[in-house]
């Protein structure tokens, strides 16, 4: 097993130089109450400063549905990792519970002029090693992300420019309305360009948030303690922080109810109601941003037939299929966007269930007896297996027969990315950048586009809708591509899945992500 033991702490030892004025003391003047209980108190503070830390259990411990596998920032994409990079990392700004961007390490941004934002760094921000963080950390994060795998997330940007140690001015090919939004994404978390001048063997450990790695056994826990530098008023709550990967749901729910762990993650449906008989266990559950869709890869034929498409669009059951994959805890949708995102707009006619028109597209498409066979991929979890079992039962009906292929996440990316299948089941969260949505799987050419679709009219209609500054029109571009797009149907979205988390009662936690991607580090077990 990998094992990795207090880098921060020895790292630490390695840099000498004096904490940042402004460093973790108790006469910030914070008045913030302590973190309440989830769900209970709508809009509570983030905030608690260190004279105000509740009482509390030593240790957090979470049960997460996946391992950690990287902690580089720049050359990793899971929500497992992002989760825990959130407690040892900080970005430019963050998100607050209605996911409007509020300061972090930087206190504004500003459009100067349709090219350059101009950004102002707090002055008191450092590194867990005690370095202060200034204009050049963040000059040299962004021009190391210009060349990430990361990179598309920084869609516009040509470069950064020092102007003080506290003034950096970004450099854009033309103005973007979701650019600001993307320097909040943890995976931009400011880096110490010292700590990667030293040769010190993993830099990119070193951040600015409350928390420092302790200890990581490889798929057996991941364990992060409190900063001794941490320089703002949020100062976290518990005294450690601990991930332990149950891959097998079923195993999460014993683990809470025998008290090995203090949260469940997404703890599975069919289970629910043995948590909420236990009069230990809260569980709780609220609208989420996660889309399950179905889809197309439009390259290939048939599936390269708008009509086809439409078809089966009609022939998918999407009650049936929440029914089956989450029991019912789902809100079925038509858009392709993530419902809480900018713009969302789900009123289009789209394609409802009804089989007797999915058989009348079925003529109009060239295919009056059917007649076709064709292979789905799905991952090999819940809910894919579910869902896949219920559209293969629809399509049936159409005279569509479905081989059903199970494929490891990985495989089943590098095989859409190169265009291998014919039809496919997948999810999309994003929670702040529509241009995420648009681009990122509709746009010709986008690595993340598994539908392998090409539309100029839908290519133009992005662009319009990331540089528009005008509200209204924005609005209406934006309206105008959704509808475009369902039209269209490079893919049949399913539902949003509501977000569902089980907990010890004793758990404080100011909030819970829709999606997900929950912030731990105000997060405590009361005493």
């Amino acid at each position: 097993m990998k094992r990795i033991t207090s880098v921060l702490l020895c790292a630490t030892m390695i840099f000498s130089l004096a904490a940042c004025s402004g460093g973790k003391t108790g006469d910030k003047g914070s008045t913030a109450a302590p973190a309440a209980a989830a769900g209970t108190e709508a809009g509570a503070s983030q905030t608690t400063s260190p004279d105000s830390i509740p009482a509390h259990k030593e240790e957090l411990i979470i049960g997460a549905a996946a391992a950690v596998n990287n902690l580089d920032l720049q050359k990793q994409a899971d929500q497992i990792n992002n989760i825990c990079l959130k407690l040892t990392h900080q970005a430019l700004f963050r998100l607050d519970e209605e996911n409007n961007r509020i300061p972090c390490l930087a206190l504004s941004a500003d459009w100067i002029d349709d090219t350059t934002i101009e950004i102002k760094l707090r002055s008191d921000a450092c590194f867990s090693d005690g370095t202060p963080l200034t204009a050049e950390d963040v000059k040299f994060t962004f021009d190391m992300a210009i060349e990430s795998p990361i990179s598309g997330n920084l869609t516009g940007l040509e470069g950064v420019d020092v102007i003080d140690d506290t003034t950096v001015h970004m450099q854009m090919k033309s103005y973007s309305n979701d650019f600001l939004m993307s320097l909040t994404f943890i995976p931009f978390g400011i880096q110490s360009k010292a700590a990667y001048e030293s040769g010190m063997e993993k830099p990119y450990l070193i951040g600015s948030g409350q928390y420092v790695l302790e200890d990581w056994v490889d798929g057996e826990f991941i364990s992060f303690i409190k900063s001794e530098n941490y320089w703002g008023e949020d100062v976290g709550i518990s005294d450690r922080i601990t991930f332990r990967p149950y891959l097998e749901a079923s195993s999460r729910v014993i683990a809470l109810q025998n008290g090995e762990i203090d949260v469940c993650i997404d703890p599975p449906i069919n289970e629910l109601q043995y948590l909420e008989e236990d009069k230990n266990i809260t569980v709780h559950e609220q609208p989420g941003t996660r889309l399950f869709y179905f889809g197309f890869n439009c390259e290939k034929e048939p599936w390269n037939n708008q009509t086809l498409r439409q078809a089966v669009a009609c022939a998918i059951d999407r009650n049936s299929v929440i029914q089956a994959a989450v029991y019912g805890k789902g809100t079925p949708q038509t858009t392709v966007l993530n419902r809480g995102l900018w713009g969302f707009y789900d009123d289009m006619d789209g394609f409802d269930y009804d089989v007797d028109r999915a058989k009348q597209l079925m003529a109009e498409a060239g295919y009056p007896d059917g007649g076709i066979s064709t292979t789905l991929i799905i991952a090999n979890s819940s809910p894919y297996t579910m869902i896949a079992q219920v559209i293969q039962a629809n399509l049936k009906e159409i005279g569509i027969q479905v081989e059903i292929k199970t494929l490891e996440d990985a495989t089943l990316k590098s095989t859409c990315v190169e265009g291998q299948h014919d039809l496919f089941l997948w999810r999309w969260n994003e929670t702040i950048r529509p241009d995420c949505v648009y681009r990122d799987l509709f746009n010709t050419g986008v690595a993340s586009n598994y539908h392998h679709f090409s539309d100029a009219k839908v290519d133009e209609l992005t662009d319009k809708v990331l540089m528009d500054r005008e509200e209204a029109q924005r609005q209406a571009d934006s309206k105008e591509l959704q509808t475009y797009l369902v039209e269209a149907s490079p893919q049949v979205p399913l539902y949003i899945a509501n977000l569902v988390i089980a907990y010890h009662n004793d758990l404080k936690m100011p909030f819970f992500r829709g999606g997900g991607d929950h912030e731990w580090y105000n997060a405590y077990i009361a005493k």
